[in-house]
């Protein structure tokens, strides 16, 4: 049986389709476009209708894939943008009248625990376990052992929303990626105040994280299995947020590993890693490329 998963995310809209393998589920096909649903919500809590178009147009060509290699089992979901949008309804509303299904929108709560499941499920992880998923419109923070969550917070500090919300500059100015980094901090501060130092191993899911693995080595092309268990050290972390700070978009395009529909974010987004290794006190994160897609899947198969 084949089992497919579209995420629509802030910056993105997703899809994996996966088959049965014994205990565990075996990738068939993973696709990625940069749908920008949550273009402007920084500013005004609406979903665009443009950033609608694309991503209504995304799902269903996916949804059509997904059908053409045999899934017949399917689990639609949305994230943090459709989760806080005044306007929810109506995309979700778009996305039935075009597809005839209405996605489920995830809690924080609930991304989270996808996010957990799919990554500790993917590398093995055993012991107490900190995950965090860097999304376009939140970030997630989940710690839990085997099969038990202790904690799980979900944070409206993501890469798209912080871009449009500081960086007002090509490159950010000091000013600007100093008050990101106080902004990470501030909403870092109750995890601080629990967490700080008594974490296990770290890991770390979701597009900022894998592409700061595939920079670190230097990928041209992007390879899951090189990616998948790559460690960052603390200090590789806080030394790549800083350099792509000082970098503008046109630049950090140049960059082996980025993407360029990612240059423009990715900046922000490694602002909260470095800042979370910081406030955390973590020796480094291990990268994930399994997350909430995995894991929603996992929760159906």
């Amino acid at each position: 049986m084949r089992f497919a998963a579209i995420d629509i995310g802030t910056n993105s809209t997703r899809l994996l389709v996966a088959e049965k393998a014994d205990d565990s589920l075996r990738t068939v096909c993973h696709e990625l476009a940069t749908t920008r649903l949550g273009q402007g919500l920084g500013q005004s809590n609406i979903l665009l209708p443009e950033a609608q178009e694309r991503t209504v147009r995304a799902v269903a060509q996916f949804l059509d894939l997904a059908r053409s290699l045999g899934a017949t089992r399917f689990r639609l979901f949305a994230t943090s943008a459709v989760r806080d949008a005044a306007n929810q309804e109506e995309f979700l509303r778009r996305v039935e009248v075009a597809t005839g299904w209405k996605p489920e929108v995830l809690s924080g709560e609930d991304e989270a625990y996808l996010s957990y499941l799919g990554a500790t499920r993917a590398l093995g992880l055993k012991g107490l376990v900190l995950v965090i998923d860097v999304g376009g419109g939140s970030t997630e923070f989940i710690w839990g052992a085997g099969s038990e969550l202790y904690a799980v917070h979900s944070l409206k500090i993501g890469a798209v929303r912080l871009t449009e919300v500081y960086f007002k500059s090509d490159p950010p100015s000091e000013e600007e990626w100093s008050a990101l980094v106080r902004a990470v901090g501030r909403a870092l501060a109750p995890l601080r105040a629990h967490w700080r130092g008594r974490t296990g191993q770290a890991v770390a899911v979701g597009g900022t994280a894998t592409t700061l693995a595939a920079v670190a080595q230097g990928l041209s092309s992007y390879c899951p299995e090189k990616v998948q268990g790559y460690y960052l050290s603390a200090e590789k972390v806080r030394a790549l947020a800083e350099r792509l700070a000082a970098l503008s978009i046109r630049e950090r395009e140049q960059i082996v590993g980025i993407p360029a529909a990612r240059a423009d974010i990715i900046a922000a987004g490694a602002g909260i890693l470095a800042v979370a290794v910081d406030e955390l006190a973590l020796s480094g994160i291990t990268v994930s490329d399994a997350d909430l897609l995995l894991g929603s899947l996992y929760s159906i198969a």
